[in-house]
């Protein structure tokens, strides 16, 4: 069957032909395209905000740092974005309204105009207002999400909470002096993993334990201590651990960070207490969870949280829980 392309110059008839009714003369006439190319060129523009419009401050900050984590592969922690994604995103429309040009080519010519483009005033309008409505609505749906996610449901309390024995590891801190966990038995708790040469999720660690401490009341934060265990068994010594301590702006005893005495038993360590550590060969970055365990004062682990909002949180409501416990059971060692 011959494929015949969309002419403004197709026959009518009143019995059986094509009639040229508005609706058909805007589908196989230049209205179609200008409406197109404009809904083209609103959608390119809408884009192109979404890669270059700011990111902090105003109000349409966190909805360009969300379509930009969704749509661009964006990294929350350098701000950076694929711009693969972003070349898709652009040509795949271009591509479709290439097609129909290709396709309508001889009413495409027409548009060379000006007064074709001012015949078809309506068309265009209508296309704006169709890419101002779905930008509308997107920015709406994207608000609603974001109240939404900002509703943390409750701290479920006793409900997650578990009783799992800290190993017997015998540790060194950075001031060298030999640690292990049972020694803590009678405080609460606060163990994490860094290591020195992170750049990305360890500052983060750093900087939230730097926020729970800074809220406590004095009384309580004392009866507080924090362990941080080295994911980089091989290379810290005791003497680069102090320095990134001190650095840090924490203070010892409050803040032990701890290595083991032999890089296989560290490791074994880790790998007990669910810290996957693990090194990219060629760049040396150590991937790890960014994970903290909240111990109790009778030497068990009571909660493990991440980074995550919600889990954020729920830390602060389960560390004041603990401090408040007075019980010591009797801790033991695997």
């Amino acid at each position: 069957m011959p494929i015949i392309a969309p002419s403004s110059s197709l026959p009518t008839t009143a019995t059986g032909g094509w009639r040229e009714t508005a609706p058909a003369r805007f589908l196989i006439g230049p209205g179609l395209l200008v409406f197109l190319l404009t809904a083209l060129a609103g959608y390119e523009a809408f884009l192109l905000f979404t890669v270059f419009g700011p990111t902090e401050g105003g109000p349409f900050a966190a909805f360009v740092r969300d379509f930009q984590l969704w749509c661009y592969r964006g990294d929350p922690r350098t701000g950076g974005i694929s711009w693969m994604a972003v070349s898709v995103m652009m040509f795949e429309p271009i591509f479709v309204v290439g097609v129909a040009a290709l396709l309508w080519r001889r009413v495409f010519a027409q548009l060379a105009r000006p007064r074709v483009w001012l015949a078809h005033a309506n068309a265009a309008a209508a296309a704006l207002a169709v890419v101002a409505l779905s930008v509308a609505g997107l920015f709406y749906f994207a608000t609603v999400d974001a109240k939404r996610a900002a509703e943390l449901p409750p701290f479920p309390g006793e409900r997650i909470r578990v009783q799992l024995a800290l190993p017997a590891a015998v540790l060194a801190d950075q001031k060298g002096k030999e640690f292990r966990f049972a020694d803590l038995q009678g405080r609460v708790v606060l163990v994490t993993g860094v290591y020195a040469g992170c750049t990305t999720a360890c500052p983060e660690i750093l900087l939230e334990i730097k926020s729970l401490l800074a809220e406590l009341p004095a009384a309580e934060r004392a009866e507080l201590s924090v362990v941080a265990l080295s994911l980089n068994p091989e290379y810290e010594t005791a003497a680069l651990m102090d320095l990134v301590t001190e650095a840090q702006g924490f203070t010892h005893p409050e803040f032990r960070y701890v290595n083991g005495h032999e890089p296989a038993a560290m490791h074994a360590l880790l790998r007990d207490l669910q810290f996957s550590a693990t090194r990219d060969p060629q760049t040396g970055i150590i991937d790890h969870a960014n994970l903290f365990l909240l111990v109790d004062r009778s030497n068990r682990i009571a909660y493990r949280f991440t980074l995550d909002p919600r889990h954020r949180a729920w830390m602060r409501e389960a560390l004041r829980s603990l401090l408040k416990e007075t019980h010591v059971g009797t801790a033991s060692a695997s």
